[in-house]
């Protein structure tokens, strides 16, 4: 645990003012699982244009980690046994490409939302031109079953 929590901190963007509370939420809840990078810089679709997200699973939960440029943070635990389905979609690697890949994963939640419909958190293929983890992103839905 200690090695995955030293390899977080290390690659967390302005670790030394976000990386105490992240690894306070961490170790509540226990072992991590997997984890992977949204993106690093911008994002277009976050429309909040966060410097980096992470995600985590960790034995509970999922913890969703952003950061702005400024350091300000956010961080959201949603609780597995509150997803009711998961929906996965595969697309095409890129324009050339012959091979599918798991391009993102819906999560609908046995919870509703404010218009009394069930509410859903969609995970997204990190890109590597955003310095995304595609393969943690893979390692991470593989064991989110």
């Amino acid at each position: 645990m200690n090695e995955k929590l030293q390899d977080i901190e290390a690659k967390l963007y302005m670790s030394e003012l976000t990386f105490p509370l992240l690894r306070e939420q961490l170790l509540r809840h226990g072992e991590i699982r997997a984890w992977y990078r949204y993106y690093r810089g911008g994002n277009q679709w976050a429309k909040k244009f966060y410097r980096e997200e992470n995600v985590f699973l960790v034995d509970q939960v999922i913890i969703w980690h952003q950061t702005a440029e400024n350091g300000q943070m956010r961080i959201h635990t949603l609780k597995l046994d509150e997803i009711a389905k998961i929906e996965r979609a595969y697309d095409f690697e890129n324009k050339h490409s012959q091979k599918l890949v798991l391009s993102e994963v819906t999560t609908t939640l046995r919870v509703m939302d404010k218009k009394s419909k069930p509410d859903v958190v969609v995970f997204k293929r990190p890109l590597a031109e955003e310095q995304g983890d595609a393969e943690g992103f893979e390692q991470f839905m593989a064991m989110l079953d």
